[in-house]
């Protein structure tokens, strides 16, 4: 025997409902219901109760749009609005299943534009491996959205997100968040906080609009790098920040605040380039270098500024200026290369020339000009 299928009148989308066990609350007392006898119990002022039924939504090209499985379905007296017992369902696109929801209870309204998911809601997209957690979701299949009213968590093989609120858009695998939003990583270990974020979870991209903070960890949860600034864009892929306006970078080992508004960060490799100013501060040996753009690598302990450097050391009083400098941020050696000039207090005294070379840290700096002996002006006191 042919299960029966149940067609809802006055629904401009076509709303089905296929009868899987039992219909109680109307006046029937076989499940052999038939399409004229199914019209006329949907006229019947009284309420209608399914166990174990299933509810799809066709769009006019009479594709599947969604599909839900429900252990009991009650529906209002009007039949506009049908209630929900352990919920199961899928969305689907051209035929195939992007999304699969599950929660505890549901509500089904305007004729299955919305769907109301509530208590232990997941949502799970096996086109991307992503997974959602609520406890309050509406969702809108017509519309390719999900709105998460309820505080969520979404779960992806190597990253972690929460937060208050958010919106999951089903056509482009695109899920923005908001307020308290926390993401985490787990390899590398990384931790990022903002009060919004955009994941574009198949390009493996993580866009904070606002200001962000971006903290580092060893394998031993110790912090190494914590940056800010006023928006970031990271590519999971390439284990890269791009970060702009107001950055603050502070190193654990070695010990260095940099300051730029604009850098290119490989949190991984903790190497980063910018085209724009940035300085870089030693607070425990008082030595600070600033260019007009640069590179620091601090797995190798190096840092290269360009286009007009300054090298300041106020625990000695001196200062190098060229259009290049390398710094050894271990060892303290530096080269300077192009115009060079270097000035110190004690004694007094001005070096010029095309490069040099020494320590900034002790003030040992040797000045020269086209390769020969050192050029050096020395005023008495």
């Amino acid at each position: 025997m042919n299960r029966p299928k149940l067609k809802l009148a006055h629904q401009p989308n076509v709303w089905l409902l296929i009868l899987l066990i039992s219909i109680t609350g109307c006046q029937s007392s076989s499940p052999d219901v038939n399409l004229d006898r199914a019209s006329e119990v949907s006229r019947l002022d009284t309420q209608l109760v399914l166990n174990n039924a299933v509810l799809e939504q066709s769009n006019k090209k009479s594709n599947t749009v969604w599909k839900i499985k429900a252990d009991k379905i009650v529906y209002s007296e009007d039949k506009q609005t049908a209630t929900l017992d352990q919920v199961v369902g899928n969305l689907l696109q051209d035929g195939a299943v992007i999304l699969k929801v599950s929660a505890e209870l549901g509500e089904v309204k305007q004729q299955g534009n919305i769907i109301l998911l509530n208590k232990k809601v997941i949502a799970s997209d096996p086109r991307n491996d992503s997974v959602i957690s609520s406890e309050a979701v509406e969702w809108r299949p017509q519309d390719n959205l999900m709105l998460i009213k309820a505080k969520l968590t979404g779960n992806h093989p190597n990253l972690e997100v929460v937060a208050d609120s958010g919106k999951y858009f089903t056509d482009i695998e695109k899920l923005e968040i908001q307020d308290n939003v926390v993401a985490t990583s787990k390899q590398p270990p990384l931790q990022l906080t903002s009060d919004r974020l955009e994941w574009n979870i198949p390009d493996q991209q993580i866009i904070s609009p606002g200001a962000i903070k971006l903290v580092h960890y060893d394998q031993n949860k110790t912090i190494i790098d914590q940056l800010v600034s006023d928006r970031a864009e990271l590519n999971l892929r390439k284990n890269q920040a791009s970060l702009s306006k107001n950055i603050d970078l502070i190193t654990s080992d070695p010990q260095l605040q940099i300051a730029t508004d604009f850098l290119i960060w490989n949190y991984q490799t903790r190497i980063g380039k910018t085209d724009r100013p940035i300085q870089i501060l030693d607070r425990d040996r008082q030595i600070s270098l600033t260019g007009n753009k640069g590179e620091i690598d601090l797995q190798q302990r190096l840092a290269k500024l360009e286009d007009g450097v300054k090298g300041i050391n106020r625990l000695k009083a001196s200062e190098l200026y060229a259009r290049q400098m390398n710094w050894n941020i271990d060892t303290e050696e530096i080269e300077a290369m192009g115009s060079v000039i270097y000035e110190q207090t004690n004694p007094q005294a001005r070096l010029t020339g095309e490069k040099a070379s020494g320590t900034l840290g002790n003030s040992n700096i040797v000045v020269t000009s086209n390769g020969q002996q050192p050029v050096t002006s020395v005023i008495d006191n």
